[in-house]
């Protein structure tokens, strides 16, 4: 089994992958997964990780489980507009499963206060008509 080698502790190693977003993270398990790369462990400063994406994958799932989720509406009210290329989720919720709710998570979004505003005067308009 080939293995790569750092100078950090498994602590700093865990600290560095938390600071990344989740696009850069899964950048980084698609690239160590890749068919040409084939270290499989990390040796640190104060022990071997392997598999080396496990810590990787821990990460991904804890911030993609903790992500703020909003309506187009809800985030239009904090001053964020949805992305134009974002898909959403649908969630149903109601016990009769007859309206679906779409929300987006915080990746999907961007800060634009001005957007937002007009978003918001425009939802004003079709409910008075």
């Amino acid at each position: 089994m080939a293995a790569d080698m750092t100078d950090e502790t498994i602590a700093q190693y865990m600290e560095r992958i938390e600071k990344m977003s989740i696009k850069e993270i899964q950048k980084e398990i698609e690239f160590l997964e890749s068919p040409g790369y084939n270290c499989e462990g990390l040796v640190c400063a104060d022990g071997v990780i392997t598999p080396r994406t496990k810590m990787h994958r821990k990460v991904l799932w804890y911030k993609r489980m903790n992500q703020k989720s909003l309506t187009a509406l809800q985030w239009a009210k904090e001053g964020y507009v949805v992305n134009p290329d974002a898909i959403g989720r649908k969630w149903k919720n109601n016990p009769h499963n007859s309206k679906a709710i779409i929300y987006y998570v915080s990746d999907e979004v961007h800060e634009d206060k001005e957007a937002a505003k007009e978003f918001l005067k425009s939802r004003r308009k079709e409910k008075k008509e």
